[in-house]
C-alpha cells in the first residue's frame, strides 16, 4: 500500500488518501468472500441449522414465539434501529450536499461521501428486490412454526402458484450491513480506521439480524446472505469509484521493478 495525494472531482487535493494493489484488493475483498460464501453454501442447503436456531426461540407447546412482540427486539432494535439507520444516512446525504461547495472543508472528501450514500442505498436496495422475487418464507409463517407456508431450503424446487416470500434476504439486517461502506471509505481517507468501520458495519448488521432471528422474522442465513449483497455491492461500488486509484499502484509498482532491473543490468 502507498500513500498518495488523490484529487478529487474539482482537483482537490486530499492527503492522506491511499492507494491500493488492485490485485491484493480484489484477492482479498472478492474472492476470498466469495469462496467464504460458496462454502457456506451447502452447509445451509444440506443441514438443518436455520431450523435448529429458529426452534431454540420458539415455543411448541404455546404455539407462539414469546418475544415477538418484546419491546426491546421491536420497539427498540428494529423501529428505532432502523431510525437511526435512516438518519446516519441523511447525515451523509447532508454531508455531501454540503461538499458540493467550493469552500467547505468536506469538498476533498466529496467522492468518497459520494461513495457512503450510493454504496449505503445499494445494498437495502437490492435486497428489496430480491425478496419481491424469492419464495423463501419467514420461521413465523412456516406451517412448523404455527404458520401456513412451506419450508424451504435456497435451491430447493417450489411449486407452481406460490405466493412470494417477501422475506430473503434479510431486509433489516441489511440496514446494519449496509455500514460496511465506512469500512471502504476509510479505506480510501483514513486507513488505519479501516476495521472501525468494518466493526460498524457487522456489529449492526448483527444485532439487528439476531433480534429479528429472535422474533421468528428470519433464519440466519437470510442474514448472512444480506450481509454478503452488501459486502458485494460496496466492493464493486468502490472500484467503480476509485478504479483510478488501484491501477496507480500497478503503474508504481510496474515502474519500480523497471528501475530496479535496470539498477541490476547495470
Amino acid at each position: 500500500m502507498i500513500f498518495l495525494p488523490v484529487a478529487g472531482f474539482e482537483g482537490q487535493q486530499v492527503t492522506p488518501q491511499i492507494s491500493l494493489d488492485s490485485g491484493q484488493f480484489v484477492k482479498i475483498h472478492i474472492i476470498l468472500p466469495l469462496l467464504l460464501g460458496l462454502a457456506l453454501l451447502p452447509f445451509f442447503q444440506y443441514t438443518q441449522i436455520d431450523l435448529w436456531l429458529a426452534k431454540q426461540f420458539y415455543n411448541s407447546r404455546l404455539h407462539q414465539w414469546p418475544y415477538r412482540e418484546h419491546w426491546l427486539l421491536q420497539a427498540v432494535i428494529h423501529k428505532g434501529g432502523r431510525n437511526a439507520v435512516y438518519a446516519m444516512g441523511i447525515a451523509m446525504l447532508i454531508c455531501l450536499l454540503r461538499s458540493q461547495r467550493v469552500t467547505s472543508k468536506l469538498a476533498p472528501y466529496r467522492r468518497g461521501l459520494a461513495f457512503l450514500v450510493l454504496a449505503g442505498i445499494s445494498g437495502p436496495l437490492l435486497i428489496t428486490y430480491l425478496k419481491s422475487h424469492t419464495h423463501i418464507y419467514c420461521p413465523w409463517d412456516l406451517r412448523l412454526f404455527g404458520g401456513s407456508k412451506p419450508y424451504f431450503h435456497l435451491f430447493d424446487g417450489i411449486s407452481d402458484g406460490l405466493d412470494i416470500g417477501h422475506c430473503f434476504p434479510a431486509g433489516h439486517a441489511s440496514l446494519g450491513y449496509t455500514l460496511v461502506n465506512l469500512y471502504f471509505f476509510c479505506l480510501i481517507v483514513r486507513p488505519e480506521y479501516k476495521f472501525y468501520g468494518l466493526t460498524i458495519g457487522l456489529v449492526i448488521g448483527s444485532v439487528f439480524g439476531i433480534g429479528q432471528q429472535i422474533r421468528g422474522a428470519h433464519f440466519l442465513s437470510h442474514d448472512l446472505f444480506a450481509l454478503a449483497v452488501c459486502w458485494f455491492c460496496s466492493a464493486g461500488i468502490f472500484m467503480a469509484f476509485f478504479r483510478q486509484h488501484l491501477q496507480q499502484v500497478q503503474g508504481n509498482y510496474l515502474e519500480s521493478a523497471v528501475a530496479t532491473s535496470a539498477s541490476e543490468g547495470r
